[in-house]
């Protein structure tokens, strides 16, 4: 590919993300350590200045939310967006509690790491040690205090079906059919509803494709940018 990748990670996750997978001509970002997500946009559009040709992004899960948030504010700075393991709408309430219970153990017990069982929900192969050390690095590096501000700061995300109907730049959702933090249903209805809008699915449950289905996603990224 000519024009570069603008890579977005997730909730927790830094440029490890994307390690397996031997992009080249890209650029990752982290996600903005600001207080609401319309600052965090506000910050990425800061950072995508230097871009001048309408930019190519891929954004992970929160990275894949943030990224379509930008699409709708700032729809001629796109030339095409790939979103993975990401939703359109709003995080579900027990999804909320459990993060929240989550980070109140971590502070409780003074714990700088996720226990195997919290990576393991995000996992297809639980028993991968790549891909578990892979995570816990992330988690280590980033740190409690990244947690705590990233999940609350974005943990009451808007349904975007309404704006993301008006969107015209190519869009490519890539997800498990089993995730269990992705409703696909409004992505199909959207899908659809708008012949820029497609959607591809794995028959997993993996959460975390970039590290599980590296070779797929892999070639997925060529042949859409």
């Amino acid at each position: 590919m000519k024009q570069q990748l603008l890579l977005l990670p997730g909730l927790m996750c830094n440029e490890k993300l994307w390690s397996k997978m031997n992009l080249t001509n890209y650029k990752t970002f982290d996600i903005p350590r600001e207080d609401t997500i319309d600052e965090m946009v506000e910050q990425l559009h800061i950072s995508f200045a230097k871009h001048k040709e309408p930019i190519n992004l891929v954004g992970f899960s929160l990275g894949g939310y943030l990224a379509l948030k930008y699409v709708i504010k700032y729809p001629t700075r796109i030339n095409k967006a790939l979103i993975i393991s990401s939703g359109i709408d709003s995080l579900k309430e027990t999804e909320i509690l459990k993060r929240k219970k989550m980070l109140e153990t971590l502070k409780r017990n003074n714990i700088n790491s996720l226990s195997f069982m919290a990576i393991s929900q995000l996992l297809e192969d639980k028993t991968n040690e790549e891909n578990l050390d892979i995570i816990n690095q992330m988690f280590d590096e980033l740190g409690l205090e990244v947690y705590n501000q990233q999940l609350f700061a974005t943990m009451r995300r808007k349904p975007l079906f309404d704006e993301l109907i008006n969107v015209t730049s190519p869009i490519q959702f890539l997800s498990a059919t089993n995730d269990s933090l992705v409703n696909l249903e409004p992505i199909n209805k959207l899908c659809e509803m708008k012949d820029n809008f497609q959607l591809k699915t794995l028959d997993t449950d993996s959460h975390m494709l970039p590290l599980e289905y590296e070779h797929f996603l892999y070639k997925e990224i060529q042949n859409f940018f």
